[in-house]
Formats: structure tokens, sequence, C-alpha cells
């Protein structure tokens, strides 16, 4: 279980600090066609209570949930054929994912094979230390390189996870209307390390958000 975190800080964070207009901007790209009301989000609220299927009608409505409900995750999904929120009134034949970004997530711990820096063994009970994070570093410099240069994506947004690693949104058109035959084949050639009980990088491609 997460640590419980203060919900009146988060609700300052939330009122006064959380970019809610840039999030609108960035994830309906300026489209008034597009809109958030189509957009999935979920909340991890503190006792690990998760919500899907939260929408919104514009940034302020954004806002004013998050301050309502303090979450202290935030997940973004895919834009559906119908608001989110409606799911539960709507035939499920109206009720259909049409895109989403490809997003890639590098978790360090998915280097344990080959991490022998801290883990069980660092002094201060953190699975994570500095001399981690040149392995993700490497691996953003490699799939940075190879989305840009092997498939012509040139829209990547590269973001501090929040705990142990990096995620990458490749926001291209293209890349926003792949379906999961070409998720899956991207993923493919990007593996470059196989075999042993744990992965060396976590691919978050699929065509909906789970």
């Amino acid at each position: 279980m997460e640590p419980v975190i203060s919900e009146e800080l988060l609700r300052i964070y939330y009122k006064k600090i959380f970019p809610c207009d840039l999030f609108a901007q960035w994830l309906t790209y300026n489209s008034r066609s597009t809109g958030l009301s189509k957009r999935e989000f979920s909340f991890t609220l503190n006792g690990d209570i998760y919500l899907r299927y939260q929408s919104f009608d514009s940034s302020s409505d954004f806002r004013k949930e998050l301050v309502k409900l303090c979450p202290t995750k935030i997940d973004i999904g895919a834009v559906y054929s119908n608001s989110p929120k409606l799911h539960r009134s709507i035939l499920s034949s109206s009720f259909k994912p049409e895109w989403k970004e490809l997003v890639f997530d590098i978790d360090l711990t998915d280097y344990d094979e080959v991490r022998y820096c801290c883990g069980d063994q660092s002094a201060t009970g953190s699975p994570i230390c500095l001399r981690c994070w040149p392995l993700a570093r490497s691996a953003v410099l490699c799939i940075d390189r190879s989305l840009r240069e092997d498939f012509g994506f040139r829209h990547l947004l590269w973001v501090y996870s929040g705990r142990r690693g990096v995620h990458c949104w490749v926001c291209d058109h293209s890349a926003r209307y792949l379906d999961q035959t070409s998720r899956t084949a991207i993923v493919e050639y990007l593996t470059l390390v196989r075999g042993g009980s744990s992965k060396k990088v976590r691919f978050f491609a699929d065509w909906i958000f789970l």
C-alpha cells in the first residue's frame, strides 16, 4: 500500500499549482473538436481507492474534481467515441477507444539483473540510488534515437515518472492512431534484451488504457 499523503497539501497543490490548463492544451492538441470530454482519466485516492472512467468538459471542471477528490495518482487513458463518464448509460457498441498516444515506461527496478549498486542492500532502504540513473539515461538515448530515426516520430515527451523511472509519450498524429498490431511491432523492434525472469524495460504501448 502506498503511504498516505496529506489531503490538505494535495488540495492546495491542485488548487494553486497543478497546471490544468496546460494539461488540457496538451491532451486536446489545441483542438476544439477533441476536447477533454472524451479523454479517460483514472484517479487513485488515499487508501488505494481506484476510480476509472473520469472525464471532464473543461480544464476548470478538471481542477474542481482534483480539488474535491485529491487523488494521489492520475493516469491518462485513451480518447473514446463518447464521454467515459457516460459509459454505463450508452451501448457498448457506441463506446470504443479511438486513439491514444504511444507510451513507454522505463522502470529502474526492471534492470535488477544488471543493477548491483543498491536495491535491498541500500542503507536507506530505497531500491534506487544515483548510480542507477545512467541505466535509464542509456535507455532514453537509445529509444529516443530509434523512435526519431527509424520510425520518423518527432513529438516525444520525456517525463520523470515520479518514482523509479521515466515515461516517454509519443504524441505524433500517426502514433496516436496506431493499431495494436503496429504498437506491438514497435515494442518488439525496441526490445533489445530478452531472457531471464526480469524485464529490462516495460512497455506500455497498449491500444487502450488498462
